[in-house]
């Protein structure tokens, strides 16, 4: 969720549902990406469409006037630069595939990118390797830590490991010392204003490695003898897993070992083991309260909170938990495994108490939000009546264009939302509830832009709205397809 000059403003805790009206109807800020002729990601102009080489972003006719690039020796080239960056890659086949196709193609432009500015006023901007980019234009144009953990734990799921790593080791590279993360980032590892740090980054940040590690969206480990890429949450669920990336976590990892603390080569050792453990002890320092919640935070919402959110409990949950599995596995986190797995207990029962049996976006509250994807599976499994209340998640987030918005108490303005509703997509998927999770992608295929990016929002009347292609939800799609 991001917010412009203009944004309607929201009041979190005590003041539910009021909204300011003012907000303008929202238009679509670009139509997708395309590779330029010196490889430069260009952004395309609203309504312009493209016709792609198969598999990349690459348009079939060249763009740019680069000496070399622009002949057909150099088209070829990065046609084939392009595509050996995605080689190997398991993507659906069938119904989905042209979708999680495109939604590859489109993460995979908008991770580590040199991203030209719409209207060539300015320099293209170059991202380092690893850096996902939330999209390609305006206030869109940085890496936001919940953004990227999903990027990586995708382009995992797909098999692209060595990707998958570089994402979590730029995201070790922009940790702050306590191990906690602002809420966004610019190229060059800034910090572009002064909105509050989210919590919920830490947690994402050990989710995304403990899904590498484990293979499976609910890190709880691998237990013995059951093959890799098991789901925690058992068969019976039928929840979504998805297969670990080529580099696994080994015996270097454990120690230390393989790379110096400063190293800047991804994998599981030196910088990135240092920042895991980092952001457990930051979580357990934030849990160690008489609650066992943390403070309040802003979260995808992104918007002040003076209460607790479910959408930031859920992931500091989650990023415990994972921690927890990896010290299991045996990565030197520098916590005993044993005192992770007790605040995850008392963190999980902190959870429970407070959030349900109603579980909405406060407290002791039935304003239900997107965030009740989190405390099921694929995330986890179920907390106690979660089940009841997800079964009507989407008719009460439901918009009358088919979408969803971001929760039951968001402003009645017919706009939906697509990361929520690619995240309840694979919601419905780990429920194993196939209809729902059809219907769901088949909207977002149906309204994707000219290019066929998926942008951030959905206008009343089926139009597309906001910037596309957007980071999360091509993530998200992934994941729900894979």
């Amino acid at each position: 969720m991001r917010w412009g000059v203009g944004a309607a403003l929201l009041v979190g805790g005590g003041a539910l549902g009021r909204r300011a009206t003012y907000r303008a109807a929202p238009t679509l800020l670009s139509d997708g990406v395309a590779l330029g002729a010196d490889g430069t990601v260009e952004v395309l102009p609203a309504g312009a469409g493209a016709v792609y080489v198969p598999g990349t972003r690459l348009p079939a006719q060249a763009l740019g006037t680069a000496a070399g690039a622009g002949t057909p020796a150099g088209h070829e080239a990065l046609a084939h630069a392009a595509l050996a960056r995605r080689a190997g890659a398991r993507l659906a086949a069938g119904r989905w595939a042209e979708l999680a196709d495109g939604a590859l193609c489109d993460l995979l432009a908008l991770t580590g990118p040199t991203l030209a500015w719409p209207d060539a006023s300015r320099p293209a901007t170059v991202f380092p390797a690893g850096a996902v980019v939330a999209a390609p234009v305006g206030y869109w144009r940085y890496t936001w830590p919940r953004d990227a953990s999903f990027g990586a734990v995708a382009l995992g799921a797909v098999g692209l490991g060595d990707e998958a790593l570089a994402v979590l080791d730029h995201l070790a590279a922009l940790q702050l010392p306590d191990g906690s993360f602002a809420a966004r980032y610019t190229h060059s590892g800034q910090v572009p204003d002064a909105r509050p740090a989210q919590t919920d980054g830490v947690g994402w940040f050990l989710w995304a490695a403990g899904c590498l590690a484990g293979g499976t969206l609910a890190p709880q480990g691998v237990p013995t003898g059951a093959p890799q890429g098991a789901s925690a949450v058992g068969a019976q669920s039928g929840a979504a897993t998805l297969p670990g990336p080529t580099s696994q976590p080994g015996s270097a990892a454990r120690s230390g070992a393989g790379a110096q603390s400063g190293s800047t080569t991804p994998g599981w050792g030196g910088r990135l083991v240092t920042a895991l453990g980092r952001a457990a002890a930051c979580l357990m320092t934030r849990t160690a309260t008489p609650s066992h919640l943390p403070a309040a935070s802003p979260d995808y919402w992104e918007v002040r909170e003076r209460t607790l959110t479910l959408g930031t409990a859920a992931p500091v949950l989650m990023g415990l938990e994972a921690a927890h599995a990896l010290a299991r596995a045996g990565l030197d986190l520098g916590l005993e495994a044993s005192a992770l797995g007790e605040r995850c207990s008392r963190v999980r029962q902190a959870v429970v108490r407070n959030y349900g049996p109603t579980w909405g976006r406060y407290p002791r509250t039935d304003a239900v939000d997107a965030a009740i994807a989190l405390v099921g599976p694929p995330f986890m499994e179920a907390l106690p009546g979660v089940g009841a209340v997800r079964a009507t998640a989407r008719a009460r987030l439901g918009r009358h264009s088919g979408g969803l918005a971001p929760g039951s108490s968001w402003r009645d303005d017919g706009v939906s939302w697509t990361p929520e509703t690619a995240l309840m997509a694979l919601s419905a998927r780990g429920w194993g509830w196939q209809g729902e999770t059809e219907e769901l992608l088949a909207w977002l295929e149906a309204h994707r832009t000219a290019s066929g990016a998926l942008p951030e929002k959905v206008r009343p009347d089926g139009a597309p709205a906001g910037p596309a292609p957007l980071a999360w939800t091509d993530a998200l799609v992934l994941l729900a397809t894979c």
